[in-house]
């Protein structure tokens, strides 16, 4: 029988699943995941000499487990979303790579035996987790001494008001974002894990295009209309750290906070 912990848990999967599975070819075209600049960057900060086995935690459409593949000896992708890691499989083996392997499941319980990993990525997906300690604990776990975990995702502010803000515009565009965590809260989840951060960078990112980032999601008309109207009717000092654009009376784009983390399993 579940807690009432455990089936937040297993509402919140639902919720993923039933979120992203209808939009998974979505996913692998989108611009934004396809091109991002942090592709390039996490693969430069992992430093791969090409024996590396990695896994890539909640792969989506795939491009983080494609950055990877051409420079390590083998992936291993991994998403709780079915429909998902069809998409990124089509998208691998369209791309020439078969060192690749795919699994489902949770990041909280991530399938993998104790040291077997060189690397462990996850690519804008921790905001989705329902317990991010349990997903850099059991990432800590399958690394072996001296590997490294990679993260590049949404970061929460310090200032209570901004962050709280930028919460509620990106909850309310996905009901299955959780939360983005400070610098402060995921040096926290390392250490608490055993593992030590020895990077972190902010990542500024192209603005989102409000209609292709609404429509990608498959948000219904009224909640993006509703969503617009909240924003523009924000106070200056809410709307200029976002970077909110606004032409003829609709809102034309915004930013997120995002950032690159990378920490260490020590020698010993």
């Amino acid at each position: 029988m579940l807690d009432e912990r455990g089936a937040q848990h297993e509402d919140l999967k639902a919720l993923v699943q039933a979120q992203f599975a209808p939009v998974a070819q979505a996913y692998v075209t989108s611009r934004t995941h396809a091109l991002g600049g942090d592709l390039a960057r996490l693969v430069a900060l992992a430093a791969l000499t090409g024996d590396e086995v990695v896994l890539d935690v909640a792969t989506g459409g795939g491009h983080m487990a494609l950055a990877l593949a051409p420079f390590v000896r083998h992936v291993i992708a991994s998403d709780l979303t079915l429909a998902m890691l069809h998409a990124a499989r089509d998208h691998l083996v369209a791309q020439g790579f078969d060192r690749v392997s795919y699994v489902r499941c949770e990041a909280e319980r991530l399938p993998c035996a104790p040291a077997s990993l060189d690397l462990v990525c996850c690519r804008v997906a921790a905001h989705h987790f329902a317990d991010v300690q349990a997903f850099v604990t059991g990432a800590a776990q399958a690394l072996r001494a001296g590997g490294r975990l990679l993260i590049s995702d949404h970061i929460g502010l310090e200032d209570p008001e901004l962050d709280a803000f930028m919460d509620r515009f990106e909850r309310w565009r996905d009901p299955s974002h959780v939360r983005a965590y400070s610098y402060r809260a995921w040096h926290s989840f390392c250490a608490t894990a055993g593992l030590e951060v020895v990077h972190q960078e902010d990542d500024p990112r192209e603005p989102y295009q409000f209609a292709e980032w609404t429509a990608r999601i498959g948000m219904p008309v009224a909640e993006r209309e509703a969503l617009e109207h909240w924003l523009l009717a924000a106070p200056a000092r809410l709307r200029e750290p976002f970077a909110l654009t606004v032409e003829d009376g609709r809102v034309v784009s915004l930013r997120g906070h995002f950032g690159l983390i990378m920490a260490r399993k020590p020698f010993i």
